[in-house]
């Protein structure tokens, strides 16, 4: 252990690490000494905890314990001879009998047939036969020479239905501890009153107690038989479920060692050349294609019987699908008014409901059907296909829907020639032809470059990655049809049925696309959603960034469909899952790159989450309360750090730091804050004062020392101030605490105006009076209460000096008011025949 164990106790440990970071200061370009505060927190930090206890001076050693030696296999190690059950006085058999009742009574409720238990052998049957099937068509599977694709399908089945027969072992394990635990306290109790018969017939007890006695050994001896009964069925039964895992264990170990020879028969020959190959006979050509329907047959109709439930679901599902978008049409212009012309996607989403149903129903297949045979997910691919072009056709321009048509014709005619393989030579032309047209028209568009008017290739997010694309999948038919001329089948297979694949899903995620994005633009613009302020304001920004994330699902949805297709998905999740679990460990340091993945997923996570609380209270839920000016922004100021403090806790306690170290850390931060960081945390708090005292609020004009403006922002650190003359001043919020503001702007929304005038000796005061508030009346900007007021201030050296007092609620435009009302009491003072009085002076001349 070393000497950072503990926590790091006392002065001395602390002065070690200060002098550590000192060394680190000097090593690495820190210099000041903040930075080398923040230094001592990240090493505090990533050190290692200890166990309480654990450290010791090192002058000191530790006694180790003297070894143990573990016995061999062979010997028994010497147990302790059992006491047996003191028996039970005459005086508690009583007491203790009604306690032994009560257990057996709880017991007995308890033994009662466990719903989990019951659902288990219910299902095994069933289970069992599934398996059975399945064992059977993974069979025929393997001894046909499937590709990787083929191959993941089926590790994806085996997988789930082990996932499900562990989680049975589970439970039925817990089951089976709990009864042999209830077994051996029967066999004590059991112990214990026979003992205490004997015991108390030899000291002749009434015949009452022993009668009470054998009421309860009978008691225990019957509940100990119906413990065994129910002990030796769960056992059988885990047994069974245990059969069925290994089971699920020999089919993944067939299925991972058939994908190692796939994997490395990519490049070999498996059959002869197209032009070696011969005719088929005719003969036997009808059994043939009869022995092949009938295969696809029973296999669909296995499945019809088997997922029977599931089916219903599917079926249900499709029709509520269907009739809430058939009554969402309906209702839409009503609700949406005016608003509904602007729905883009609203014709496409709404107008065929019945094909957006069926496509949204197949996008919730693989969540319903999992492992089932090849020919369900044709069918079903099939009807999806219909439905996608129903709705694509809908979506370009006219000259562009035979396109649509013959890229559903060859989806179709490709899926449905994988059902007919009795005629090798056969399938084979076609599929060199299935490879040859695509191959040809994709060169076409990448020699013309029209791939623009590709259907749905605007689903990609650049032209770049678009044309990225179709070259890709050229490349892949024109290798396709090669390595299926040539003979190596697999190759061919592979390539040909990933790219299709990929396609086909790019088309159906596309399609799902359309119609949500359709559907989530609608509900913006029906209520309750368009009563939002947020929506009100921001709802093409709104929709831009949903629309932005259905696009990122379904792309990332296809690439993992793409890369399964391929057979590089499960390869590159156990990469990731190798680079996830590396450590790096260096000294003291141990730390892993999962963790750091972590770290920052949580604290990217804590800042969005943070924004997004923050722009529903700043856009949707202030604006609907009284509050002050520059409350809201305190409020969700708050709540925002809030947020992220707690998201940044949970960051480090999933980078592994140990919390136990906070008082280091406090001691270290209070270093900090003593020395460098004060003016930071001074800052800091006077900015809560203000935001909560609130002496200034947002649109205030104060005055602060020399710089005098209006308050454009009260922050946690400084406030910004706009002067006259436009620019913006950054003052620390300590100045707002500790030093004298003046608030030019009152609760009454009221600024006076001193206007002084100087009238010539002569003129009549109270004129000059009448005539100065008389010119404040007529402005329209001068507040009627208080009234304008005029006083006379005294005499002056060269005239009669006056002032002029007037309140405005223009505060917006003092100056321009304080003009205007001078202007109008020059022109008052003029018409009146006041003259201004000016400077004078009188020197005299003596002549000596």
């Amino acid at each position: 252990m070393g000497p950072w164990s503990n926590g790091l106790s006392g002065a001395v440990s602390l002065r070690s690490l200060w002098t550590v970071t000192g060394g680190l200061g000097h090593a690495l370009p820190v210099k000041s000494f903040a930075g080398r505060v923040l230094l001592l927190m990240i090493v505090v930090m990533l050190l290692p905890v200890s166990e309480p206890g654990a450290y010791a001076a090192p002058a000191e050693k530790q006694p180790q314990p003297a070894p143990t030696q573990s016995p061999s296999p062979g010997a028994q190690a010497p147990q302790a001879p059992k006491e047996p059950p003191a028996s039970i006085p005459s005086a508690e058999v009583s007491a203790r009998a009604n306690e032994v009742v009560n257990y057996l009574r709880t017991l007995e409720r308890d033994l009662e047939p466990s719903r989990p238990v019951v659902g288990i052998d219910r299902a095994l049957p069933d289970i069992s036969a599934r398996l059975d099937d399945r064992t059977a068509r993974t069979r025929e599977t393997l001894d046909s020479g499937p590709g990787l694709a083929t191959l993941d399908a089926l590790v994806d089945a085996w997988q789930s239905s082990r996932v499900a027969l562990v989680a049975w072992i589970d439970t039925l394990t817990t089951r089976a501890v709990w009864l042999e635990q209830q077994r051996q306290r029967l066999a004590e109790l059991r112990e214990t009153w026979a003992r205490t018969r004997a015991d108390i017939v030899k000291q002749r007890a009434p015949a009452q107690v022993v009668a009470r006695v054998d009421e309860v050994l009978a008691s225990v001896a019957a509940a100990q038989k119906r413990v065994d009964v129910q002990n030796v069925a769960i056992l059988v039964l885990q047994d069974q479920v245990a059969k069925e895992l290994a089971r699920c264990d020999d089919a993944l170990n067939l299925i991972d060692r058939a994908r190692r020879r796939a994997a490395g028969a990519l490049f070999v020959l498996d059959s002869p050349p197209i032009w070696k190959m011969r005719p088929e006979g005719l003969v036997d050509l009808p059994g043939r294609i009869e022995g092949s329907f009938a295969a696809q047959t029973d296999s669909l109709v296995r499945f019809v019987k088997d997922q029977s439930e599931r089916i219903v679901v599917h079926v249900v599902l499709f029709l509520v699908l269907v009739a809430a978008l058939w009554w969402t049409r309906t209702r839409a212009r009503v609700w949406a008014g005016e608003d509904g012309a602007a729905l883009p996607a609203l014709p496409m989403a709404l107008e065929r409901p019945v094909a957006s149903g069926a496509v949204l129903a197949v996008l919730a297949s693989p969540w319903i059907y999992s492992g089932e045979p090849r020919t369900a997910w044709l069918l079903l691919e099939a009807g999806a296909l219909l439905a996608m072009v129903a709705i694509f056709r809908r979506l370009v321009a006219p000259r562009l829907v035979p396109w649509v048509y013959g890229l559903g014709a060859f989806f179709l005619a490709y899926r449905l020639r994988e059902l007919f393989t009795a005629l090798p030579l056969l399938e084979r032309t076609v599929f060199l032809l299935e490879m040859l047209v695509p191959a040809t028209l994709i060169g076409w568009v990448l020699r013309t470059r029209r791939w623009h008017e590709v259907v749905f290739i605007d689903a990609l997010p650049s032209p770049f990655t678009r044309v990225m694309a179709l070259r890709a999948a050229f490349a892949a038919f024109t290798v396709a049809f090669v390595s299926g001329a040539v003979g190596n089948m697999s190759l061919a297979r592979l390539l040909a049925s990933s790219t299709l694949q990929s396609a086909y899903v790019g088309l159906i995620l596309a399609a799902g696309r359309r119609i949500a994005e359709g559907l989530f633009d609608l509900a913006l613009r029906l209520p309750p959603l368009r009563f939002l302020r947020m929506v009100q304001q921001h709802r093409a920004y709104i929709e831009q960034r949903a629309h932005r994330l259905l696009r990122t699902v379904a792309l990332a949805v296809w690439a993992a469909v793409t890369l399964d297709s391929l057979g590089l998905l499960r390869p590159m999740i156990a990469t990731g899952r190798t680079i996830w679990a590396a450590e790096l460990t260096r000294g003291a340091l141990q730390i892993s790159v999962g963790d750091v993945l972590s770290f920052v997923v949580t604290v990217w996570a804590a800042f969005f989450v943070s924004s997004l609380v923050r722009f529903v209270l700043q856009e949707d839920v202030f604006p609907r309360l009284s509050l002050g000016a520059g409350l809201p922004y305190a409020l969700s100021s708050l709540v925002s750090y809030a947020i992220v403090t707690v998201g940044f806790i949970v960051a480090l306690l999933v980078l592994g730091v140990n919390l136990d170290r906070v008082t280091v850390l406090g001691g270290a931060f209070g270093v900090g804050v003593g020395f460098g960081l004060q003016n930071v945390v001074n800052n800091f708090v006077s900015g809560l004062i203000v935001l909560f005292e609130r002496p200034v609020h947002i649109g205030d004009e104060v005055q602060i020392g020399n710089v005098q403006g209006q308050v454009r922002r009260i922050g946690f650190r400084s406030t910004t101030i706009r002067i006259g003359e436009g620019a913006e001043v950054i003052v620390p919020n300590s100045q707002l605490v500790a030093e004298r503001v003046t608030n030019w702007t009152p609760i009454q929304r009221l600024r006076r105006l001193d206007i002084q005038v100087n009238v010539s000796y002569g003129t009549a005061p109270d004129m000059v009076l009448k005539v100065l508030v008389g010119a404040a009346q007529a402005q329209n900007d001068i507040a009627g209460q208080p009234a304008p007021q005029a006083f006379f201030l005294g005499f002056g050296d060269s005239a009669l000096r006056f002032e002029l007092q007037a309140w405005t609620h223009r505060l917006d435009a003092l100056l321009g008011v304080k003009s205007d009302l001078g202007v109008s009491v020059y022109a008052a003072l003029r018409d009146a025949g006041m003259a201004i009085a000016l400077p004078q002076q009188e020197v005299h001349l003596r002549r000596e």
